[in-house]
């Protein structure tokens, strides 16, 4: 008896000590552009492809968590000033390195901070938009096995619809529910996803004693999709002006 009360005790600490820390994640492209066809057809094109999968690799996201919430931002960026700050933008702006992601499992709540180019907004929604396909499908990845799970993302956009294929790999060995960008509610965290060619893995993972402080950001409008169209129509027409 006295083994089996240490036993849980002992297997409640992991799991409490779970649900306090810190994932790093690379960025990486999904798929690449960088053809050989696309380099014969097109020499400068294929090295600006070429540039931007090597400028994605040297982005670092950080998702902090605790037993309620959760954060996923740029933590880290390597690219050289020296590079063409278009390709910079671009490609930083592709990975969501200039938004907040929050997620309150409590609330069932999303807050995204995103960047536009006519200011920073607020956009809020459900964190359990998502319905997961599960699979059996497994791999391996940091040493954990991990299975697959699917959904399609709509992005909406000047009022059409675009469909993004999500791709995460999760893993149960991690209780947390817990993954990047958007994305939550599976049984186990998420340690690779792909949305639509953009993709994150794992590189790290910490886990603290004491719980982590998440501070839900709070800068710019509460819009919605539509506004958010409208708003982006006029500064395109304003810059073109």
């Amino acid at each position: 008896m006295k083994q089996l009360l240490l036993g849980v005790f002992f297997g409640y600490g992991i799991l409490s000590a779970q649900n306090n820390g810190r994932i790093s994640y690379k960025a990486f492209f999904a798929k690449s552009e960088a053809t050989e066809e696309l380099k014969i057809k097109n020499r400068l094109l294929y090295q600006e492809r070429l540039d931007e999968e090597m400028m994605a690799k040297m982005l670092t996201f950080n998702l902090d968590f605790n037993e309620n919430e959760s954060l996923f931002y740029l933590t880290n960026s390597l690219i050289s000033e020296f590079e063409n700050q278009k390709t910079k933008e671009y490609v930083t702006g592709l990975f969501y390195g200039y938004d907040e992601i929050y997620i309150n499992k409590s609330e069932d709540k999303l807050i995204e901070q995103l960047y536009y180019a006519f200011g920073t907004i607020l956009r809020i929604k459900k964190a359990s938009f998502v319905v997961w396909k599960l699979t059996n499908e497994t791999k391996e990845i940091s040493g954990y096995k991990c299975y697959k799970a699917m959904y399609t993302y709509i992005q909406k956009w000047k009022g059409k619809e675009f469909p993004w294929e999500i791709t995460a790999w999760y893993s149960p060995e991690i209780s947390l529910q817990y993954g990047p960008i958007r994305y939550s509610g599976l049984p186990g965290v998420i340690l690779e996803l792909t949305e639509d060619n953009r993709g994150f893995i794992v590189d790290k993972i910490e886990f603290y004693k004491e719980p982590i402080k998440i501070k839900k950001p709070n800068k710019g409008e509460i819009l919605t999709e539509e506004e958010i169209d409208r708003r982006q129509k006029k500064a395109k027409e304003q810059l073109s002006n």
